[in-house]
């Protein structure tokens, strides 16, 4: 009788440590996936490059400009766009969207809005 009472004992025992210990495994497991999230938000993961921080700085005006003889959408583009359109045909279509334009057509002494970033 008293072998199987200390076999009951000691079998609680186990399984209460058994229980001490995947909680103690679990904490350190969860904090360490916070504590490898904090570190890498501490560590630069979300520092903004100097080329993206002069990218987010910069404002968006709006200029009239006359059009010349032989200027096109595609030479106001090249002087007027920069790294804030993905391509030149989307700086092409505000610029047609913002002047009423339905083709690529511009003339002599016509006066447009250009948009430009600074």
């Amino acid at each position: 009788m008293r072998t199987e009472r200390l076999y009951k004992a000691s079998k609680r025992r186990r399984q209460v440590f058994l229980k001490k210990l995947a909680i103690v495994f679990s904490v350190i497991v969860i904090a360490a996936g916070l504590g490898i999230t904090m570190g890498s938000n501490l560590t630069g993961s979300n520092q903004v490059s100097a080329h993206d921080k002069d990218i987010v700085e910069k404002e968006k005006y709006y200029k009239s400009i006359e059009i010349v003889s032989g200027d096109t959408l595609w030479d106001l583009a090249e002087t007027y766009m920069d790294d804030n359109y993905d391509c030149v045909q989307d700086y092409i279509d505000e610029v047609k969207d913002m002047n009423g334009l339905l083709d690529d057509s511009i003339h002599d002494g016509q006066y447009l809005m250009i948009p430009y970033y600074e």
